[in-house]
């Protein structure tokens, strides 16, 4: 029952991450770029050892690339005269928080997934 509710709250999560705009203001496009895309993941039951290694490499790529990303928004390089606008700081921070939940609920879906090829392998290993 446990693991059900678990992936009950991990599907609405990524339904609610999938479902945020990615928009970010111009002006932080220009200063950090877009927003890195979230990877493809696959079913950790019915996965090869090789296509878990290449989501792993995929998943680790997106964290990267989302750290360096929170990192530049953090260090906000962006215009005094959008930073003194309160709308724009608002905007900015509920843009921020988007991006780290994305990184949070791409890691946990493939933690997830990794769990349950490891289980399968498991399985298989005991036959």
């Amino acid at each position: 029952m446990k693991k059900l509710y678990s992936a009950l709250l991990l599907s609405a999560l990524a339904l609610l991450a999938a479902g945020q705009s990615q928009a970010a203001h111009p002006a932080v496009k220009r200063a950090c770029g877009q927003a890195p895309a979230a990877p493809g993941l696959i079913d950790g039951k019915s996965a090869t050892e090789q296509s878990m290694r290449l989501v792993a490499g995929s998943v680790r790529g997106f964290a990267d690339e989302s750290l360096k990303y929170l990192t530049c928004l953090d260090n906000q390089p962006i215009s005094t005269a959008y930073m003194a606008q309160p709308s724009f700081r608002a905007a900015l921070a509920a843009h921020r928080e988007e991006v780290a939940d994305k990184l949070e609920v791409t890691v946990n879906a493939y933690n997830s997934q990794l769990r349950s090829f490891k289980s399968q392998q498991a399985q298989v290993a005991q036959n």
